[in-house]
């Protein structure tokens, strides 16, 4: 683990994070980039592959590839319905694992409804190859 770029990214989070601008402290600290194509209606987020995303056997743990495909599909429905919402349930297929390069989260909508919201994110490495796939359902919640 490279110790000084991970105390950098950790200076940054604790001085960028502000719960009220989505400007959340794990977003900086893994690194995380946002695209919102409105026309397609699609979110891609982007962060590059750490040490600190790795489990004990030196693989993408489980729970951090769940966390960013929920966090990209949660920005995609917030982006796109106008409303706040959380999500209900995911499933999450495991497909690969990659130890450099990036992760390139694709997330879109499997079908928009007035509150319940059902969407769909691919995880592919730098080669387009799938990492996973993910399926959710948010509910948009009354502000």
């Amino acid at each position: 683990m490279e110790e000084q770029k991970l105390r950098d990214l950790f200076e940054k989070a604790l001085e960028t994070h502000n719960d009220d601008s989505g400007a959340l402290f794990l977003y900086s600290l893994m690194d995380f980039e946002f695209d919102y194509d409105e026309d397609k209606e699609t979110v891609q987020l982007t962060a590059p592959v750490t040490d600190i995303m790795f489990n004990q056997m030196g693989i993408l743990h489980g729970g951090i590839i769940t966390y960013i495909a929920d966090t990209a599909m949660g920005h995609l429905v917030a982006a796109f319905s106008d409303k706040p919402a959380v999500s209900l349930e995911l499933k999450t297929q495991f497909l690969r694992s990659a130890k450099e390069g990036k992760i390139h989260a694709h997330a879109s909508f499997l079908k928009k409804g007035a509150n319940i919201h059902f969407c769909e994110c691919r995880l592919e490495d730098d080669n387009g190859r799938l990492l996973a796939n993910i399926t959710a359902t948010f509910y948009t919640i009354a502000e």
